[in-house]
């Protein structure tokens, strides 16, 4: 057989199995606050650790060698059973919604997409909105040891990005996987930690500051409340900014910053390449506040800085109306959209990385039309670009393009307004949450009044933007199934 099943079932096992445990937490929430749901979470529990068990049985006395092909299953399948497994609380407690919007929620959630299909947070259950915090908090860690852990040996599309995304060799920080794994685990506890802490200090409950500083270190951006994050303090809002910034960038540079030097943060061309993105956006978005909105300085700055930041990473939360703001303003925040964080960071999009290997391609061959002998190559981090790194990021945005051609298309035909499907398909491809449109209005990421084959659509299309598309896309050949 080409593809060894029961390796793949071996793997899956045990991260089935804690995710069922993990499954309980709001579960001992609900019975502790007196609130409804905790059998929907027991549910979830005894369901994963049901396929866990029969997982574990399959995988028994399976090889330890694991091919391409198997880790480019096992990705794939391990983020949808989780969605699947993930959507039952959803589909159990809330009366309003049918099971492809759940699923819809789960992937949205495990995804840090931020999009919603739910309505009045405000009066749903708070075991619900602890279990969308959860799984954004799981979705972003996840997605970051399995980018940097896993990924790197599949040298494909966007995914070998992970392995070259400091080529001079820093990303090897630890020389175990399993060590590695942990470091970045327990830095990313950190991170909360110091994010909750800093909303409580600046007047959040603790329920509130500990969901916000999940969706906030994840780059999920689904608040608890109806509000998002308007109406917080502005010490808040700071906060959320400097975390999301964080977040943003490569987790793995930053631990090497702790052990090796402060430097190697600072000098890092993705990181320089996030900030400078950033200052440069949102200068243009507070000078336009400004002038034509009227905003006194201080607001338009932490508006303007606030949603940048947002956008940039990912995260979508939302600050005031941005659709309400000058058309100037309008067109940067839709500029942005697809860019997205530093590879090996919480944040979707088509990331900082490939954005740089465009340029210098871009400027290498103009240099070579003036130079025609000279021997210019690109250069990242002071490293040559190699011949596969081009490779693979092109791959990735021509597949980024058509899967953004085909899921616009396939939303026009079930109904959807060519605007609202073109940014919607965006905002899902790229995990960011907020779109443009007036069916799925300007400033929102509530996709409630969708029907349920657009919640599909787009479920499969925060899939793909979360896994890099090409291993997703790779399951589905022939040639995948094949010696």
């Amino acid at each position: 057989m080409v593809v060894n099943i029961r390796i793949i079932a071996k793997m899956l096992s045990p991260a089935i199995t804690g995710f069922g445990v993990i499954a309980l937490i709001p579960a001992i929430y609900a019975l502790i606050s007196g609130t409804p749901g905790a059998f929907s979470f027991v549910s979830v529990t005894v369901l994963a650790v049901a396929i866990g068990n029969i997982l574990r049985i399959i995988g028994k006395n399976s090889p330890n060698f694991i091919a391409l092909r198997e880790l480019f299953l096992f990705t794939f399948l391990l983020w949808s059973i989780l969605a699947f497994i993930a959507s039952f609380p959803f589909f159990i407690q809330l009366d309003d919604i049918d099971f492809l919007a759940a699923l819809f929620e789960s992937v949205s959630s495990l995804s840090t997409t931020g999009a919603t299909v739910i309505n009045n947070l405000d009066t749903r259950p708070p075991s619900i909105l602890l279990w969308r915090s959860i799984l954004q908090y799981l979705g972003g860690i996840g997605f970051v040891v399995i980018g940097i852990a896993v990924l790197p040996t599949l040298a494909l599309g966007g995914m070998n990005l992970f392995k070259t995304e400091s080529i001079d060799g820093r990303t090897k920080l630890t020389p175990h996987i399993k060590t590695m794994a942990f470091a970045l685990l327990m830095f990313y506890i950190v991170l909360l930690v110091l994010c909750t802490g800093c909303y409580i200090f600046f007047g959040l409950d603790i329920f509130l500051a500990i969901n916000a500083a999940m969706c906030t270190v994840a780059t999920g951006g689904m608040m608890p409340i109806d509000a998002s994050m308007n109406g917080l303090p502005a010490g808040v809002h700071y906060s959320a900014i400097f975390f999301m910034f964080i977040c943003s960038c490569p987790f793995l540079i930053i631990l090497a910053s702790f052990t090796e030097s402060r430097s190697v943060f600072f000098k890092d061309e993705q990181v320089k390449g996030l900030f400078l993105i950033i200052l440069i956006f949102s200068a243009a978005v507070i000078l336009s506040l400004i002038f034509y909105n009227g905003y006194d300085v201080e607001r338009a700055i932490r508006v303007g800085l606030f949603n940048v930041t947002s956008i940039i990473s990912s995260s979508g939360f939302t600050l005031e109306d941005f659709s309400q703001w000058n058309p100037f303003a309008s067109v940067i925040f839709l500029s942005i959209f697809a860019i997205g964080g530093c590879s090996g960071s919480t944040s979707g999009g088509i990331k900082i990385f490939r954005i740089q290997v465009c340029y210098r391609m871009l400027k290498c061959n103009m240099l070579r039309s003036l130079h025609p002998h000279g021997v210019i190559y690109p250069r990242f981090n002071g490293t040559e670009i190699n011949s596969m790194t081009s490779f693979s990021v092109v791959s990735f945005l021509v597949a980024y393009i058509l899967v953004t051609f085909c899921s616009t298309l396939a939303a026009t035909l079930m109904g959807l307004p060519i605007t609202d499907a073109f940014t919607a398909t965006l905002t899902c491809l790229s995990n960011i949450g907020p779109t443009m449109g007036d069916v799925v209005l300007p400033n929102s990421a509530n996709f409630a009044s969708l029907s349920g084959p657009l919640h599909l659509l787009f479920s499969i299309d925060m899939l793909l933007g979360r896994l890099e598309i090409i291993p997703v896309l790779l399951c589905f050949t022939r040639f995948f199934w094949r010696k």
